[in-house]
């Protein structure tokens, strides 16, 4: 019975964990923090003391984890994944980074004769489920693709890796873009008086709720949209530095959560938080936010 090797089990670490409950495959989980280790086990996963552990247990590894350093430091560390790592497993890895990081760990899994899947996951995709971007050559997608569409309800193999992760980016800087134009008109209607909710009742314009009710609380479990797409979007802006393209408004967009990202709370969750950024630029943080009388008529 093949057994997965669960590196992350957060939110998307437990959807996995879900999805591969009642299949043919085992699951041995790993997490820093013990508290998910522990939810991980009650969803029929077995603890694994570290990712050397997880990977000398298991067939296929997949990482869940926040981003570039985290995976560098899984991959790396004294009791990380490449000092147990042997011919014949295959990683694969669904978290955001830079392209670059999915590059390196192709080359320090072929160095031990295992092969490597960038897999980048979406679940805010113009369609309904959980999606995923694949970068691999063939042999690997091969080695990763039975378990790839159990964890997703769909996939696109673009391309060799790299390429996965520079669809996921451009994704991303879609979302970002777009929650940074939807903060600031709601602000703009909010700050002249109309009520912004008639962006979203009048229009039918998919303006987010939170972003009427001015609701910062964290949405998912572990997820910062904010500090994502922050991330993604510096992501982002380093390759087109290093391929000469240009991002203007990419640029402005990630300005602007830079500046966000220091100033939201512990509790704050979620890309929310963006609109305090417009309400700070127009002194608005103490105004009393009450929806405008009717100016339909």
């Amino acid at each position: 019975m093949p057994t997965v090797g669960l590196i992350g089990v957060g939110y998307i670490g437990k959807t996995f964990l879900d999805r591969l409950a009642d299949t043919e495959y085992d699951v041995v989980a790993y997490d820093v923090d013990e508290s998910q280790i522990e939810a991980a086990a009650e969803r029929g996963a077995t603890a694994a003391e570290s990712p050397a552990d997880a990977t000398d247990r298991a067939d296929l590894l997949v990482l869940a984890l926040p981003g570039t350093p985290e995976v560098e430091a899984v991959m790396q560390s004294a009791d990380g994944i490449l000092s147990a790592l042997s011919a014949g497993q295959t990683v694969v890895d669904v978290t955001t980074t830079h392209p670059d990081t999915s590059r390196d760990c192709e080359t320090w899994c072929e160095e031990r004769g295992a092969s490597f899947v960038e897999a980048p996951i979406t679940r805010a995709a113009p369609r309904d489920g959980a999606h995923m971007m694949v970068g691999a050559n063939d042999d690997a997608y091969e080695s990763a693709r039975e378990l790839v569409e159990l964890l997703s309800d769909d996939h696109l193999h673009v391309g060799p890796v790299g390429k996965a992760t520079i669809l996921k980016l451009a994704l991303q800087m879609r979302y970002a873009g777009q929650n940074a134009l939807d903060a600031e008109i709601v602000e703009f209607t909010r700050d002249n008086g109309v009520d912004p909710a008639h962006l979203r009742d009048f229009f039918g314009m998919d303006v987010w709720d939170r972003y009427i009710e001015r609701d910062f609380s964290q949405g998912i479990e572990g997820l910062g949209g904010l500090a994502i797409w922050h991330k993604d979007v510096g992501y982002a802006r380093d390759v087109a530095r290093e391929g000469n393209t240009a991002l203007p408004i990419g640029a402005a967009v990630h300005e602007a959560y830079k500046a966000t990202v220091r100033r939201t709370g512990p509790d704050d969750g979620h890309a929310a938080t963006l609109l305090r950024y417009w309400e700070l630029l127009n002194d608005a943080t103490d105004r009393e936010f009450q929806p405008a009388a009717d100016d339909s008529q």
